[in-house]
């Protein structure tokens, strides 16, 4: 579950990017976030991953207060939250599957279990 209660975002400057943004989406709900340039998905989006921080209100996802959780437990937080980025946010480098493996690996998964899941994935 996702939740904004009251949630603003303010830029240095003044500069409003959220302004009291209330809604909640149940465990596999799914929505769609539409707007304008400059309407505020980014900002919304960067919020739920802990990429930048709210200027006021709460945020909670699965019952975690993100609001009050440190900066350290970030990444943390992140392995909870299945995010797709515009942008791919993929290694040129690495091929679709490692790029796949890529968490799984960092996270300690043992080699077998990665190759189950990335070809689980990718199927």
């Amino acid at each position: 579950m996702i939740s904004f209660e009251h949630v603003s975002k303010r830029y240095e400057g003044g500069i409003k990017a959220l302004q009291d943004v209330n809604f909640a989406l149940d465990a596999g709900e799914m929505a769609f976030l539409t707007g304008h340039s400059g309407a505020g998905k980014s900002t919304l989006l960067r919020l739920v991953l802990m990429l930048e921080r709210p200027s006021g209100g709460e945020i909670i996802v699965n019952g975690q207060n993100l609001s009050a959780t440190p900066s350290r437990r970030a990444a943390r937080v992140r392995q909870n939250i299945g995010m797709i980025f515009q942008d791919h946010k993929l290694l040129q480098e690495k091929s679709v599957l490692d790029n796949v493996a890529l968490p799984l690996m960092i996270a300690g998964l043992p080699y077998p279990e990665v190759k189950k899941r990335v070809r689980a994935a990718l199927d």
